[in-house]
């Protein structure tokens, strides 16, 4: 491939990158025309089991409490939820990882004349979000923010609940790189065991890492300058 192609092809990429962030890019700032409401905190979290990391999307545990799914812990956001508690197992873990908070939506932004998005500074590595057992966003990328209109999905003047799904596992097509090692041994190891193996010195810290917040716009705004 020309290098001039190799420069463009990386351009492509970037842009696509930049235009899948859901107009998320830039930080939110409170204005005449525009409220913000974060959403940071203390939120309930789990992790999958290695044997069934399917059950979180099998069972539906964003419709329903997560505590009904089984044990909960609380979980600061934003952070990483690898060094929150003195549990070496959950400190290594690699797979998907639930969170779920509630909140109260204002009355006022439900009056049809504006807008309501929702946004994410960073999750790692992939999140699927969804509201009031709703999907709303998925993402890819542990770096960028991302976000989606959620003006349809709120309930305004009510109670929402908010449960974001993470996956940390990190393969030959991620930013960094690394592999799932799955043994095809079943006298030295478990069913269903896997190992993530990266090659050189990197610590995959997981988890929402910066803010989550509700944003509005008028009905009519601008949505990029670039």
């Amino acid at each position: 491939m020309p290098p001039q192609h190799g420069v463009l092809l990386a351009l492509f990429v970037i842009g696509a990158t930049v235009l899948g962030c859901g107009g998320s890019l830039l930080y939110p700032r409170e204005s005449e025309s525009r409220d913000v409401k974060l959403l940071d905190g203390v939120w309930k979290f789990r992790v999958c089991t290695q044997e069934d990391q399917d059950a979180g999307f099998r069972e539906k545990w964003f419709a329903r409490p997560l505590e009904k799914s089984g044990p909960v812990i609380p979980m600061p956001v934003p952070a990483s939820f690898n060094d929150i508690t003195q549990n070496a197992t959950l400190r290594d873990y690699v797979g998907w990882a639930w969170y779920q908070t509630e909140f109260f939506a204002p009355s006022g932004w439900g009056n049809g004349e504006g807008r309501v998005f929702l946004r994410f500074g960073s999750v790692h590595y992939m999140a699927v979000v969804y509201l009031n057992n709703q999907q709303v966003a998925k993402h890819v990328g542990g770096h960028l923010p991302f976000g989606a209109e959620v003006t349809k999905a709120l309930l305004y003047g009510g109670k929402n609940t908010l449960t974001v799904a993470v996956n940390n596992t990190l393969t030959e097509s991620t930013i960094p790189q690394g592999s799932v090692f799955r043994p095809q041994d079943s006298k030295r190891y478990p069913p269903d065991y896997y190992k993530q193996n990266v090659p050189f010195d990197f610590f995959n810290y997981a988890g929402i890492h910066r803010s989550v917040a509700l944003f509005t716009t008028p009905k009519h705004y601008i949505r990029d300058i670039t």
